[in-house]
């Protein structure tokens, strides 16, 4: 099936090596100037007609071509992407392979809803959607150091074989062991799965399923690495935020998912470009470049957060699941835009 030859801004530059989230700086950074005349430093993810993703030390943002006056990129020294050792590499590599796809257009980092049930439980993480909300990746634990990744078919790709076969194909070029992906490539894509290598655990989520919001979904995950990612009830407390949007209901059979055409656009079909908010919530952990207050989420950003479980929608098989369980701050809420996991405890990065 011939891609889509949309403009693929890691195509230009060989690969960028910024480090971040207590990393250095290895090389120089791309500058952003605003009309505004702020001047933004950072890697450029993508450049396209929905405007420039731009990936910073404190997560990622988008800024709408109208709002762009000039943009210098800083070709980068090193080939390739490489997990450094890593059995799942930092986040800032995942996602810039991520960047590298035809299939994967307009990146966008979205509020992730905190977890209260099951083995994501009170796991921070951070999640990006892209080509319209067709595919949306997580990224669970120290983001220098993820305990876990997943990435899910939604909405109108989720019965898309193309779409899984990138879901499948993108978590192969995360892992470097090649036993892993061996693991990966073996799963029953038409029904709940899970293969193991030592600590290592692989498996679908399907639609219906809980937790799935209606998408297929392919998970990696290190056991022993997620049950120490947990964060404390006091982590929680001081690292989230209220999700200000109002709340929806969640159903057990299906949760919501984006919301689909009722014909699905093929898998390679350049998908609508969505419209970037200029309202923002009142998180400021300093930054502030004139369109993004802080580094916190804009309003429609925090539309975009699926909603959280309820007491009455959550199966039996989760009983950790309920409101009597959840903090009352932290149910519903979601996870700042970034974070910091140093000395091994959760807090905001400044």
């Amino acid at each position: 099936m011939k891609s889509n030859q949309r403009f693929n801004p890691a195509r230009v530059f060989a690969l960028w090596v910024a480090i971040f989230f207590g990393f250095s700086l290895s090389l120089r950074a791309d500058v952003l100037v605003l009309q505004s005349g702020a001047v933004i430093t950072g890697k450029v993810l993508q450049q396209d007609a929905n405007g420039v993703l731009m990936q910073m030390e404190y997560g990622t943002f988008r800024y709408p071509p109208e709002l762009v006056k000039d943009v210098k990129k800083e070709a980068a020294s090193a080939p390739h992407v490489s997990n450094n050792g890593k059995v799942i590499p930092d986040w800032a590599q995942i996602v810039t392979l991520l960047a590298d796809n035809s299939w994967a257009p307009e990146i966008k980092q979205v509020p992730a809803t905190v977890i209260n049930y099951g083995k994501f439980n009170n796991v921070p993480y951070v999640s990006f959607r892209c080509a319209s909300g067709g595919y949306e990746l997580s990224i669970f634990g120290d983001l220098n150091n993820p305990a876990a990744v997943q990435i899910g078919a939604m909405g109108y790709l989720k019965d898309s074989a193309v779409a899984k076969s990138n879901c499948v194909n993108f978590i192969c070029s995360v892992l470097a062991n090649a036993a892993d992906r061996k693991m990966v490539r073996a799963l029953n894509w038409n029904q709940k799965d899970v293969q193991q290598n030592g600590s290592m655990s692989f498996e679908t989520l399907l639609p219906g399923e809980w937790g799935s919001y209606g998408g297929w979904w392919v998970t990696v995950y290190d056991s022993a690495a997620l049950a120490n990612a947990r964060a404390s009830d006091a982590e929680l407390l001081a690292l989230t935020q209220p999700n200000l949007a109002p709340a929806q209901p969640v159903a057990a059979a299906a949760q919501p998912a984006p919301a689909a055409t009722t014909a699905a656009p093929d898998a390679t079909a350049v998908q609508p470009a969505t419209t970037q908010p200029t309202t923002t919530t009142t998180t400021t952990y300093g930054y502030g470049d004139g369109y993004y207050d802080g580094y916190g989420w804009t309003a429609a950003e925090m539309a975009a957060a699926h909603p959280a479980a309820t007491a009455a929608a959550t199966p039996a098989a989760n009983p950790a699941a309920t409101d009597a369980y959840k903090p009352a701050t932290t149910a519903g809420a979601v996870y700042p835009r970034t974070y910091s996991h140093e000395g091994g405890a959760y807090s905001h990065r400044r």
